[in-house]
């Protein structure tokens, strides 16, 4: 469950004590993909594809 402290400290610049979206983003982005061959519903399909964009905005990956 996330606090209001763990909202107010989002940051996607790399910090010691953070984690790093962009290292992690691969392995997510392969698991994402594969929800979405997995899932049926064109909606669920949509909003993951959707996440995917970002993802891939957000760290540059191909």
């Amino acid at each position: 469950m996330f606090t209001e402290s763990d909202i107010k400290n989002v940051s996607l610049e790399k910090q010691p004590e953070s984690v790093d979206f962009c290292a992690s983003w691969t392995a997510a982005k392969a698991g994402l993909e594969l929800l979405r061959e997995i899932i049926k519903n064109p909606v669920l399909k949509g909003l993951i594809g959707t996440v995917i964009s970002l993802g891939d905005g957000i760290c540059h990956s191909k």
